[in-house]
C-alpha cells in the first residue's frame, strides 16, 4: 500500500523530532556526568562564584541535568514507538514534565547553595 504525501511528511518529522532529541540528549547526560563527577569548569554565575563548596554545587546540578539529558532521549524513544497520529504530542507531554520537574530540582539546587 503506498503512503500519501502527508503520511511520509509525518514520518519523516517524527524521525527528525527523535534524530534532535538523541542529539541533544547525548550532550546533556555526557555534560550531567561531567558534573556528578566534580568538573565545575562547564558552571558560571552567581551561585558558584558566592559558593565555598564548588564541586558539591557541580555535584548537585549534575543530577537534574542527567534527569534532563535522560527524559529527552526518552522522549525521542516515545516519539518513535507509539503511533505517527498522536506521538509527537505525548512526546512532548513527557517532555513538559520532565522539564517541570527538572526546573524545580535546578531551583531548590540554587537556594540550597546561594
Amino acid at each position: 500500500m503506498k503512503k500519501s504525501k502527508n503520511e511520509k511528511l509525518e514520518v519523516y518529522s517524527v524521525i527528525g523530532f527523535s534524530i534532535m532529541m538523541w542529539f541533544i540528549s547525548i550532550i546533556l547526560i555526557f555534560l550531567g556526568v561531567s558534573l556528578l563527577k566534580g568538573n565545575y569548569s562547564s558552571v558560571h554565575g552567581k551561585v558558584l562564584d558566592t559558593t565555598n563548596d564548588k564541586e558539591g554545587y557541580a555535584k548537585e546540578l549534575g543530577k537534574p541535568t542527567l534527569l534532563f539529558g535522560i527524559g529527552l532521549f526518552i522522549s525521542g524513544i516515545i516519539a518513535v514507538i507509539l503511533p505517527h497520529d498522536f506521538s509527537i504530542t505525548v512526546a512532548a507531554g513527557f517532555l513538559l514534565f520532565i522539564v517541570v520537574i527538572s526546573g524545580i530540582w535546578f531551583y531548590r539546587v540554587q537556594k540550597r547553595f546561594s
